[in-house]
């Protein structure tokens, strides 16, 4: 579908499950390598299992700056180059205003904002020895409305991301830069939070009469928009915001189900 990624150098933060595995996955299938920075050793080596010799996995917390630098220096020496730079990997939890601590703060921003702050920024000079280098942030609808139920660490880290994401596009001419604004989507992220995977259950149920599409979201279709970002086909796309969420966003009502 996409004959421009043959050969594509991709690095894809947090693929050693949910949507990162799938982007990883669907990169690898238009014989791009994939390079994968995730904390979880034990998933990557599992998806490296999987996906073969192209899917290049390294343990690596995003949110430590020398940890960052010596993943860039990895890419250098091995490939010379960054064609895209996919910054998927994220935590989330629910946290309440009146009881948030300073590691509360951090659980969320360390990550979600600063580690894909630290990723553009050291992975910038390879970026630019691309033929047609292309930046995806993942941000959530959860950036563009007010959930309840303690929602809120969640939501203003995205919308940082979004924010950042734009502040891309207007100051690395050359560099495409978009934002993904998944809805609900079925990914290991709520077990992570804590939840038992039978209130998930229940919590999907809920959220789907919220979702005009009818369903919950899978990996892959959060993927196909990311892989279309990066292609020839979105070349004149930049500084986007687009929304994969099944109509979520357009609903009356958002109470957050839970």
């Amino acid at each position: 579908m996409y004959p421009e990624f043959k050969g594509f150098v991709v690095m894809v933060t947090g693929a050693a499950s949910g949507i990162g595995l799938a982007v990883a996955r669907q990169f690898i299938e238009e014989e791009a390598v994939v390079i994968s920075p995730d904390i979880d050793e034990a998933g990557l080596g599992k998806a490296a299992a999987e996906l073969g010799d192209k899917f290049i996995p390294y343990t690596c917390d995003i949110s430590k700056a020398d940890k960052v630098a010596g993943l860039a220096a990895f890419v250098r020496d091995g490939y010379g180059r960054l064609d895209v730079l996919v910054n998927n990997a994220a935590m989330g939890k629910l946290t309440a205003i009146d009881a948030m601590t300073e590691e509360d703060f951090y659980y969320h921003y360390e990550v979600d904002v600063k580690g894909a702050m630290l990723m553009i920024t050291s992975m910038l000079p390879l970026l630019r020895e691309s033929a047609y280098p292309s930046i995806v942030n993942m941000s959530s609808s959860a950036a563009l409305v007010e959930h309840v139920n303690h929602h809120f660490l969640y939501s203003t880290a995205k919308a940082a991301v979004l924010k950042y994401t734009m502040h891309l596009a207007r100051d690395l001419p050359g560099i495409r830069a978009n934002a993904i604004l998944p809805g609900w989507v079925d990914t290991p992220i709520y077990e992570r939070a804590g939840f038992e995977r039978s209130f998930v259950e229940q919590v999907y149920e809920k959220a789907v009469k919220h979702i005009p599409a009818g369903r919950i979201a899978m990996p892959d279709d959060i993927a196909n928009a990311i892989l279309f970002l990066c292609s020839k086909k979105a070349s004149y796309v930049n500084g986007a915001a687009l929304q994969v969420d099944g109509g979520y966003l357009t609903g009356a009502d958002w109470g957050f189900p839970f």
